[in-house]
Parts: C-alpha cells; structure tokens; sequence
C-alpha cells in the first residue's frame, strides 16, 4: 500500500507543484521604468539578460525568449529562472533583497541617465556586451525592506571557441544609506554579515517535452572544505580520475583532484611568480538532466538530446572568511565560495529569514552543510532542484561598492566529449567551459593573477584575442536563388589590443533545417576579395540558413592561432529567434488548397470525438506523399496517396511507433508523375497541442 502511496504523491507534485508560484502582476502600473530583457545571442548560449536581478526568462515558452538555450537557436531550454540575493543582518535581524519568481523587489533604475536601467556602452569588453542597472529601493516592485542597494550588472559574450559557451558577469553592488528604509531600523553606516548569491532553478532541458523539471540533478565542484571527503558518496570530493585539458579530457589520473583548475601550465596564463603552477578551486554549482523517475527507461540526458551541465562559478569577490590565504605565497589569496546549497520545490524559501538560512548554510535543510552533498548522497533523488552559489559574508560601507565576478554557461556533460546528436563535433565540458572563463578574466591582466586577485577596476580584464569583426549580412531570395551580401568592417575595423589591420578572409556557410551542421560554401581572401555570393543548389521546401565568418591571420609570435568570427550572422527575428530562408513554389501551384485538418489539433475528448486522436491533409491530388518532419528536420512519417478522394490521415505516430507529443511540426506535400519526377511541392506546419 504504500508503494502506491508514494507514486501518487509523486504524480499529484508532478501536476501540481508548480502551482505554488504566483505569476507576479505590476504593483506599480504608473511607472515608466519597466522590467525588461535583452538578448545575448552572439555565442553558442543564448540567453537574457534582465535589469531586474533575472537571468533568463521564467516565461520563454509564451515570450519566446532564449533563456540559457544551448546550443544557440535549437530551442531547448536549460534555466527556468536565474536570480541574483543580496542578504545582511542589521542588528538581531535579517533581510534579503531579492529576484524571486512572483516576489521580485529589484526594480530597474530610474536614474535618468540610466536609459530605466539599461546603461550606454562606452568601451566594450566583448563582442556583445549588455549593461543594465537595478534597485531594492524604488520602482516598479514594492519591496517592504530596502537595504538601499543599486546593482550594475555587466554581461559579457563572445563568439569564438572556446569563449563562445558562457556568458561573463560583472556585478556591482552599491551600498546608498539614504535609501535604506525598513521600519523602526536605524540605517547603518556598514552593512555587515553580507551575502550575495546566484540560485539557479535549471530545468535541464525540454528535449523531450516529458516532465523536464523533475529528472535534475545537481552538484558542486570545487573545494568543500573537506565535507565531501567520503570514499563511499556518489560524487566524494576530491577524487583524480580524469586529466581535464583546455580542449580535451583524458580518463586517466594526472595527480592534481578533477575539482581543481591548473593555472600556469599554458603559455596564455601568466603567474606572478614565474615556475610556478596554482591549483584553482573551480568554486562551481552545476545541475544536469537525470533519469525521469516517472519513466521505465533510463533516459539521462534524453538521448544525447539534453548533454548540458548548466553551471555557475565564482571568478572573483572580496576578501572572505574561507579564502585561500598566504598558499602560494605571502600575500597571496585564493577567492573561495562560503555555501554550495540546493532545494526542490517543496523547500522554496519564501521569507528573508528562509533565504538567508540557505545563503549562511543554516538551515534545516542544509543539514549541518555548507556543501551541500549530491542529493543522492543525504537519501534524495532525481527532481526538480534549485543551487545557490554564494559569498561572503562580506560588508559595504555607506557609499562603497561591493565587486564580484562569475561566469555562468553550459558545456557538453562535466568533462566534454563528443556530439553525435546535434553534429557539432567534440564539445567542451562545463568544467573546461568554467576554465575557459578564469582565463578570459585575467587575458591582460598586468599585476594580477588567480592567487593574487583583482577586481574588474584594479587591473586589464577579458582582453580577448578577437577575430575581425562580424560582417552584416543581408539576404536576397529569387526564384531558384539566394543573394547574399556583406559589408566590409571585418576589412576596415583594427584588432582592439595592437591596432593591426590583420583581415585574411571571408567564408560562406549554409545549414539546413537549423543553425547547424554548416556546410563550407565558398570562401573569399584578398586576393579575390567578395562581399556577395549568389546560392543557386537550393532544394525546394527545405529551411535553409546562411553565415558569413571573417578571419584574421592571428598572432603566431604570441601562440595565438588565427581567429574565426562565429557563425552567428544567419537571420534572426526581434527576438533572436533564427528565420530560415525557403524557396517559394511557382505562385500558380496545384497544392495552394492543401490543408492540415485540425490545425492547431488539441486531441481528441469526450466532447470532440470526431478527432480520433488523428489528423487529416486534405484536397491532396492523386499522385502525392506527404512527409512529416519535425522542427528540427527529423522525418517522422510518410503517406502516399494515390487515390482520387484527396484526404490522408495520420494518427500521430512515428515510423518508430512512438506517439509524437506536443508540439510544431513541418510537413512537405509533393505532387509527382508517372515517372515519379517531383512536379510541385507545398512546405507548411501545423500544431499538435495534447
């Protein structure tokens, strides 16, 4: 009996457990400055960037934003919702200011040369850098405890390997006195026992559409301070199996603990005291598709369809208590995380009291940790979890700024490996994709390095060899043909860190069905110099998309091969979402009157039994087939039809016999004749919503 006790307990949070968030509604419907999102789309995560205190869009599915969809374009979602809390004790009592799904109290700034929180760019750090501005104390959220913060955010991206697959963070947390107002406190001059965390609600990823918030796993990597030091735990900490490199792992020891980064042993990662090798905490909360607990099968990472470890790390904070101090050397200092914690649904804190519990590790979830172990290890299992990753404690005078640095992205599994499903060859791990950005962060730096940090303003950060720049590509369809053509900044711009003028050429690649698998086109040096292409071997009806890339001829007295910009200037809409170009059929077609019969369909019910859970294609004409793809260009099913009567069905099942699920599909019509030549072809989509 109670075996069937628990599933159902299991299946009613499975329905139900969502319903616990409140969609939140405007407080404050007269303000102008409202909460907003841009959208960083210039690498391989796509993702928003908020200026209220969110990562991500909790409602990509309606808005249609990318919300740490990895790889960029395919649609699948890694994060439900990021947010940024900033916790302190004030007296007896504490008080967290905080981005919470349906309980937000950061608002955008209303300073007005702040653009209501988004800020001008003066000097860019990346190839996209987006900067927005916040506050706990005025706005578009009542907030009924104002710590007085302003935060700067400033995020970072790249489109180049390996920088392209994490987003780097600059936050910037300024303490303003007058602005404090909580009832019956004092303002402070300090704020102390400050904490400042990242919680991610990861839902690793909607692949397969089937319960994709409730198969999650999540853990940390980096050093624990001895708690994870268990022979007999699922993930014991520190253990050496693997030899991770900047562009491969291999499985075997190498005598340094996997959760540590080798800092010194490449030519690009200079050390203050020459000969010597740091061993670097990765200080990294990470969280990975596990088997769904509902289905017979073990579907960890849906097929190779989910492969993403969604992860954040800590670059760099201010002095904390649990830092690396005077190890490699006097004077030297290695930033370290206070608490790794994580929580279902079931423990969401909803009071300041509860979240900053969670970021000083007291409580009564965290069982005694500020490590929280591998669920698997405290009797846990596969569900939907949250991390928070965070520092301290740490204190803000009145008119001071409190500087950290994280970087957050997601990489193929924790040690990379190699994509069959999406064909993007090997792919870096999240804990070569986290090394990647402790390298970006101190490229340049000139007195400082990971033992001996700085903060964003007290030395050169993220000066990124960069390719040329991306060329604008602008797109012309015909009949039988695409034009392309570009401009010439990636020609005209110089290098950012030595002037040069070091353009060598253009490429021109094609993908079909999604921003994939690119096909090499045609290329164009100076000596042939090109800014158009015309394609004329297009299939009819299929989804094509089009990149041009520039090059430069590197630095090779600098070990700095030469630099490719991304393939990230195919067609996109407002929101970043990629636009296939399809060859139109002749205007005069016999299939214009081709129709999918329901379309949207919303399955068969009591009250609609004429569905039958199928499908119909109407006013087909004798000689045709159907095919069936879906979005992503998989053939799911073909129907021939011969007959005069012109309707064909389908039952929404697969050549494989699975039953598809909800969702947008492609279907192609093509009208042949005796000889089985195509005569004509129609391209449209329909809609099976369950």
């Amino acid at each position: 009996m109670r075996r069937y006790l628990l599933l159902t307990i299991l299946i009613v949070l499975i329905l139900f457990g969502r319903s616990k968030i409140v969609s939140n509604t405007n407080p404050n419907p007269a303000k102008a400055c409202t909460p907003a999102f841009k959208a960083h789309t210039t690498g391989t995560v796509w993702t928003v960037e908020s200026n209220y205190g969110v990562f991500g869009d909790p409602n990509a599915d309606q808005t249609g934003n990318p919300s740490y969809d990895w790889p960029g374009g395919l649609g699948y979602y890694y994060l439900w919702e990021g947010r940024l809390w900033i916790g302190a004790k004030v007296g007896e009592n504490v008080y967290v200011s905080h981005a919470d799904y349906g309980n937000y109290e950061f608002s955008p700034s209303e300073d007005p040369t702040e653009n209501c929180g988004w800020l001008t760019i003066s000097y860019p750090k990346s190839q996209q850098d987006i900067i927005s501005a916040y506050t706990d104390y005025e706005g578009y959220y009542n907030n009924p405890y104002k710590l007085g913060l302003k935060v700067i955010q400033k995020a970072f991206q790249w489109s180049m390997s390996p920088y392209n697959q994490f987003i780097g963070y600059e936050i910037y947390v300024i303490y303003n006195k007058s602005k404090f107002n909580i009832t019956g406190v004092t303002a402070p001059t300090i704020l102390k026992n400050v904490f400042v965390s990242l919680c991610f609600d990861a839902d690793n990823c909607d692949y397969d559409e089937t319960n994709p918030h409730i198969d999650d796993m999540v853990a940390f990597d980096g050093d624990t301070r001895g708690e994870w030091d268990h022979p007999n735990w699922y993930l014991p900490s520190p253990t050496d199996h693997y030899t991770i490199l900047a562009d491969t792992t291999i499985e075997e020891p190498d005598g340094v603990p996997d959760q540590y980064q080798i800092w010194g042993d490449d030519p690009d990662e200079t050390v203050l005291t020459p000969g010597t090798k740091y061993y670097i905490p990765r200080n990294m909360s990470y969280i990975y598709d596990d088997d769904d607990p509902t289905t017979p099968e073990n579907d960890k990472t849906e097929g190779g369809g989910c492969p993403g470890y969604i992860f954040a790390r800590l670059i760099y904070a201010p002095p904390a208590k649990f830092d690396w101090y005077d190890v490699y050397g006097p004077g030297s200092r290695v930033p370290t995380v206070y608490s790794h914690q994580w929580w279902n649904w079931n423990n969401d804190p909803g009071t300041d009291e509860n979240k900053y519990a969670y970021m000083s590790a007291t409580h009564d979830m965290s069982l005694g940790y500020y490590f929280m172990p591998i669920p698997y290890d405290v009797g846990a299992a596969t569900f939907d979890y949250r991390f928070l990753l965070t520092s301290g404690p740490h204190q803000i005078e009145d008119g001071d700024t409190l500087k950290l640095v994280y970087v957050a992205g997601v990489g193929f599994g924790l040690n990379g490996g190699y994509d069959s499903k999406f064909g993007n060859g090997y792919v870096l791990g999240a804990r070569q994709v986290a090394d990647a950005g402790l390298k970006a962060y101190y490229m340049g730096s000139k007195h400082s390095d990971p033992a001996h940090p700085s903060a964003p303003d007290e030395d050169i950060h993220w000066q990124i060899p960069l390719p040329p720049e991306v060329p604008e590509l602008t797109y012309y369809i015909d009949e039988g043909k695409v034009e392309l053509r570009w401009d010439n900044k990636a020609e005209t711009t110089p290098d950012p860190i030595d002037g040069a003028y070091d353009f060598v050429k253009y490429r021109v690649y094609r993908a079909t069905w999604k921003p994939m698998n690119w096909e090499l086109l045609a290329e164009f040096d100076k000596s042939a110099l090109q800014h158009s292409f015309v394609d004329t071997t297009l299939i009819p009806g299929i989804p094509y998309y089009y990149a041009v890339t520039a090059s430069d001829s590197g630095r090779p007295a600098q070990n700095i091969p030469p630099l490719e910009t991304g393939k990230s200037n195919y067609k996109k809409d407002a929101k970043g979402a990629p636009v296939p170009l399809i060859l139109l059929p002749p205007s005069s077609s016999t299939l214009d009157n081709v129709k999918v019969v329901p379309n949207p369909y919303y399955g068969s019910a009591s009250w609609e039994p004429q569905y039958e859970d199928k499908i119909a294609f109407t006013n087909l004409p004798p000689n045709a087939r159907v095919i069936i793809y879906t979005i992503s260009g998989d053939k799911l099913y073909t129907i021939e039809n011969r007959s005069a009567t012109g309707t064909v069905f389908w039952n929404m099942v697969s050549d494989a016999d699975i039953k598809v699920a909800s969702g947008l599909y492609i279907y192609k019509v093509e009208q042949y004749d005796s000889q089985g030549n195509i005569v004509d072809y129609k391209v449209d989509k329909f809609i099976i919503l369950r």
